[in-house]
């Protein structure tokens, strides 16, 4: 079940393809030549080929293959020259499968990527941080890169991410994503993170921290980098 963001995407994309077989079929007769979109319905071309390469671009990413390959079936000359069915077929050849990826879950592995990049930047703050006897900030920049983890795994499982985080841990635990000494693992390091955004200071130690941004660093390569 896709969440709502990837779910719009989605209808989009299929929306697109459905409008894109019906541009195709804009083909008219032409005096001493072949069939081809002509006047207003040239219009309706650059318009769908717009709308198209926007939500792929929204949706994948500036540097995803499936835009890449978009741009690279553009005819020479620009989108106006897309002035024939089999200029048009190939476009929607990408939007569906876009569409496939989408739907088998290509886009979310695409995103937890990306997602692991960022949390790796901010982990290494943590651990210069604390490697320079500032444990109380490394605990709170590793509490922030916790709970922002667990809510993009709640949304791949159908959990409400709007919930607090010892929430979301329990209601993935119900259904099967963490196991339950993966669930106390988890409990345990947003204790240590509460604790800190809540300038409970000496409930924990600098070696707690340490071992906290260690675990949580080991947690993230095994949920976004698999």
């Amino acid at each position: 079940m896709l969440n709502p963001k990837y779910a719009r995407y989605g209808d989009r994309i299929r929306e697109l393809v459905e409008e894109g077989n019906k541009v195709a079929k804009l083909e008219r007769p032409s005096s001493g030549g072949p069939p081809y979109i002509q006047d207003e319905g040239m219009v309706q071309v650059i318009s769908w080929l717009t709308k198209a390469r926007n939500i792929l671009e929204v949706a994948f990413g500036s540097q995803s293959p499936h835009l890449r390959h978009f741009d690279n079936i553009i005819p020479q000359g620009g989108i106006t020259n897309a002035t024939r069915a089999y200029r048009i077929y190939p476009f929607i050849g990408v939007l569906e499968a876009a569409l496939n990826d989408l739907e088998n879950g290509f886009l979310t592995g695409q995103e937890f990527f990306i997602a692991g990049e960022v949390f790796d930047s901010i982990l290494e703050q943590a651990k210069y941080l604390v490697q320079n006897s500032y444990k109380d900030p490394a605990a709170v920049l590793a509490r922030v890169v916790l709970e922002d983890a667990l809510k993009r795994i709640a949304r791949t499982e159908a959990v409400d991410e709007n919930q607090k985080a010892s929430v979301i841990n329990d209601e993935l635990k119900k259904k099967g994503r963490f196991s339950q000494p993966q669930w106390r693992f988890i409990q345990g390091w947003l204790d240590i993170g509460n604790a800190a955004a809540h300038g409970k200071f000496v409930e924990y130690t600098q070696d707690d921290v340490v071992k906290m941004i260690d675990d949580v660093e080991r947690f993230l390569v095994n949920e976004f980098r698999a």
